[in-house]
Protein backbone atom coordinates (compact mmCIF):
# COMPACT_ATOMS: atom_id res chain seq x y z
CA UNK A 1 0.00 0.00 0.00
CA UNK A 2 2.75 2.51 -0.89
CA UNK A 3 2.19 6.23 -0.78
CA UNK A 4 4.79 8.39 -2.50
CA UNK A 5 4.90 12.14 -2.94
CA UNK A 6 7.06 13.46 -5.75
CA UNK A 7 8.12 17.06 -6.23
CA UNK A 8 10.03 17.95 -9.38
CA UNK A 9 11.58 20.81 -11.26
CA UNK A 10 10.40 21.61 -14.78
CA UNK A 11 12.77 19.94 -17.20
CA UNK A 12 14.21 17.53 -14.63
CA UNK A 13 12.40 14.54 -16.19
CA UNK A 14 10.52 14.16 -12.91
CA UNK A 15 7.24 13.43 -14.71
CA UNK A 16 8.95 10.59 -16.59
CA UNK A 17 10.30 9.21 -13.33
CA UNK A 18 6.86 9.46 -11.70
CA UNK A 19 5.29 7.56 -14.59
CA UNK A 20 7.95 4.84 -14.45
CA UNK A 21 7.55 4.42 -10.67
CA UNK A 22 3.76 4.32 -10.91
CA UNK A 23 3.95 1.65 -13.62
CA UNK A 24 6.48 -0.48 -11.74
CA UNK A 25 4.67 -0.33 -8.41
CA UNK A 26 1.17 -0.35 -9.94
CA UNK A 27 0.27 2.95 -8.27
CA UNK A 28 -2.36 5.49 -9.24
CA UNK A 29 -0.53 8.54 -10.55
CA UNK A 30 -2.23 11.74 -9.38
CA UNK A 31 -0.98 15.12 -10.53
CA UNK A 32 -2.47 18.16 -12.15
CA UNK A 33 -6.00 16.73 -12.21
CA UNK A 34 -5.96 17.20 -8.42
CA UNK A 35 -6.15 20.97 -9.07
CA UNK A 36 -9.36 20.65 -11.04
CA UNK A 37 -10.94 18.17 -8.66
CA UNK A 38 -10.18 20.40 -5.67
CA UNK A 39 -11.41 23.53 -7.43
CA UNK A 40 -14.67 21.82 -8.44
CA UNK A 41 -15.29 20.52 -4.93
CA UNK A 42 -14.47 23.92 -3.46
CA UNK A 43 -16.66 25.67 -6.02
CA UNK A 44 -13.71 27.86 -7.01
CA UNK A 45 -12.87 27.35 -10.70
CA UNK A 46 -10.94 30.63 -10.78
CA UNK A 47 -8.40 29.11 -8.37
CA UNK A 48 -7.83 26.21 -10.77
CA UNK A 49 -7.20 28.67 -13.58
CA UNK A 50 -4.78 30.67 -11.45
CA UNK A 51 -2.87 27.55 -10.38
CA UNK A 52 -2.67 26.14 -13.91
CA UNK A 53 -1.52 29.52 -15.28
CA UNK A 54 2.11 29.22 -14.11
CA UNK A 55 3.16 32.10 -16.34
CA UNK A 56 0.44 34.45 -15.05
CA UNK A 57 -0.80 35.22 -18.55
CA UNK A 58 -4.50 35.04 -17.69
CA UNK A 59 -4.38 37.62 -14.91
CA UNK A 60 -6.82 35.61 -12.76
CA UNK A 61 -6.80 36.77 -9.12
CA UNK A 62 -9.00 34.57 -6.88
CA UNK A 63 -10.21 35.93 -3.55
CA UNK A 64 -8.49 35.00 -0.30
CA UNK A 65 -11.57 33.02 0.77
CA UNK A 66 -11.55 31.05 -2.50
CA UNK A 67 -7.85 30.25 -2.07
CA UNK A 68 -8.38 29.11 1.54
CA UNK A 69 -11.26 26.87 0.55
CA UNK A 70 -9.21 25.50 -2.34
CA UNK A 71 -6.26 24.75 -0.03
CA UNK A 72 -8.45 22.98 2.51
CA UNK A 73 -10.00 20.92 -0.29
CA UNK A 74 -6.59 20.01 -1.77
CA UNK A 75 -5.42 18.88 1.66
CA UNK A 76 -8.56 16.81 2.18
CA UNK A 77 -8.20 15.10 -1.19
CA UNK A 78 -4.49 14.41 -0.63
CA UNK A 79 -5.23 12.85 2.78
CA UNK A 80 -8.07 10.73 1.34
CA UNK A 81 -5.88 9.49 -1.51
CA UNK A 82 -3.06 8.67 0.90
CA UNK A 83 -5.44 6.83 3.24
CA UNK A 84 -6.55 4.65 0.33
CA UNK A 85 -2.90 3.87 -0.48
CA UNK A 86 -1.25 2.69 -3.67
CA UNK A 87 -0.79 6.23 -4.94
CA UNK A 88 1.96 8.48 -6.25
CA UNK A 89 1.08 12.14 -5.68
CA UNK A 90 2.91 14.61 -7.91
CA UNK A 91 3.22 18.14 -6.56
CA UNK A 92 0.42 20.23 -5.01
CA UNK A 93 2.29 20.42 -1.69
CA UNK A 94 1.60 16.77 -0.91
CA UNK A 95 5.03 16.47 0.73
CA UNK A 96 3.97 19.11 3.26
CA UNK A 97 0.40 17.86 3.73
CA UNK A 98 1.64 14.32 4.46
CA UNK A 99 4.82 15.29 6.33
CA UNK A 100 5.42 13.04 9.30
CA UNK A 101 2.81 10.51 8.22
CA UNK A 102 4.09 6.96 8.67
CA UNK A 103 4.63 4.93 5.54
CA UNK A 104 4.89 7.86 3.12
CA UNK A 105 8.00 8.34 0.98
CA UNK A 106 8.75 11.95 -0.05
CA UNK A 107 10.90 12.39 -3.17
CA UNK A 108 12.31 15.46 -4.94
CA UNK A 109 13.66 15.28 -8.50
CA UNK A 110 16.15 17.99 -9.48
CA UNK A 111 18.59 18.61 -12.30
CA UNK A 112 21.19 21.22 -13.25
CA UNK A 113 19.72 24.26 -14.98
CA UNK A 114 21.56 23.57 -18.25
CA UNK A 115 20.09 20.05 -18.38
CA UNK A 116 16.63 21.37 -17.62
CA UNK A 117 16.87 24.00 -20.35
CA UNK A 118 18.01 21.37 -22.85
CA UNK A 119 15.12 19.07 -21.88
CA UNK A 120 12.50 21.83 -22.23
CA UNK A 121 14.02 22.92 -25.55
CA UNK A 122 13.71 19.41 -26.94
CA UNK A 123 10.24 18.68 -25.60
CA UNK A 124 8.69 22.03 -26.47
CA UNK A 125 10.74 22.85 -29.56
CA UNK A 126 11.67 26.30 -28.24
CA UNK A 127 14.81 28.42 -28.12
CA UNK A 128 17.26 28.35 -25.23
CA UNK A 129 15.95 31.72 -24.08
CA UNK A 130 12.32 30.61 -24.20
CA UNK A 131 13.14 27.39 -22.33
CA UNK A 132 15.04 29.32 -19.66
CA UNK A 133 12.16 31.78 -19.28
CA UNK A 134 9.63 28.97 -18.99
CA UNK A 135 11.73 27.26 -16.32
CA UNK A 136 12.19 30.49 -14.35
CA UNK A 137 8.45 31.15 -14.44
CA UNK A 138 7.67 27.59 -13.38
CA UNK A 139 10.18 27.72 -10.53
CA UNK A 140 8.68 31.00 -9.28
CA UNK A 141 5.13 29.67 -9.53
CA UNK A 142 5.95 26.44 -7.69
CA UNK A 143 7.81 28.27 -4.93
CA UNK A 144 4.96 30.77 -4.61
CA UNK A 145 2.35 28.01 -4.48
CA UNK A 146 4.06 26.21 -1.61
CA UNK A 147 4.77 29.42 0.28
CA UNK A 148 1.27 30.86 -0.23
CA UNK A 149 -0.68 27.72 0.61
CA UNK A 150 1.58 26.01 3.14
CA UNK A 151 4.11 28.57 4.37
CA UNK A 152 6.87 26.23 3.22
CA UNK A 153 9.99 26.48 1.08
CA UNK A 154 10.13 24.11 -1.87
CA UNK A 155 13.88 23.60 -1.58
CA UNK A 156 13.84 22.85 2.16
CA UNK A 157 15.30 19.34 2.55
CA UNK A 158 13.16 18.61 5.62
CA UNK A 159 10.23 17.83 3.30
CA UNK A 160 12.04 15.02 1.44
CA UNK A 161 13.36 11.57 2.27
CA UNK A 162 15.13 11.25 -1.05
CA UNK A 163 16.46 13.89 -3.45
CA UNK A 164 17.62 12.63 -6.83
CA UNK A 165 19.81 14.75 -9.09
CA UNK A 166 18.99 13.60 -12.61
CA UNK A 167 22.43 14.72 -13.85
CA UNK A 168 23.63 11.41 -12.45
CA UNK A 169 20.76 9.05 -13.31
CA UNK A 170 18.69 7.83 -16.19
CA UNK A 171 14.91 7.72 -15.67
CA UNK A 172 14.92 3.95 -15.14
CA UNK A 173 17.70 4.18 -12.55
CA UNK A 174 15.93 6.95 -10.62
CA UNK A 175 12.70 4.95 -10.71
CA UNK A 176 14.55 1.89 -9.39
CA UNK A 177 15.96 3.93 -6.49
CA UNK A 178 12.51 5.20 -5.59
CA UNK A 179 10.96 1.74 -5.83
CA UNK A 180 13.67 0.34 -3.53
CA UNK A 181 13.20 3.16 -1.04
CA UNK A 182 9.42 2.72 -1.16
CA UNK A 183 9.81 -0.97 -0.41
CA UNK A 184 11.75 -0.14 2.72
CA UNK A 185 9.77 2.92 3.82
CA UNK A 186 6.16 2.18 2.88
Amino acid sequence: MPVITLSRELGSRGDDVALAVAEQLKLRLIGRELINQAARQAGAPEVALAEIDELGLLGVRPSRAARQLYRATVEQIIRELAAAGDVLLVGRGSQVVLAGQAGVLHVRIIAPLADRIHCVQERCNVSTEAAAARIAASDRARCTYLRRHFGARLDDPQWYDLVINMAHFQVADAAALICTAAGRRC
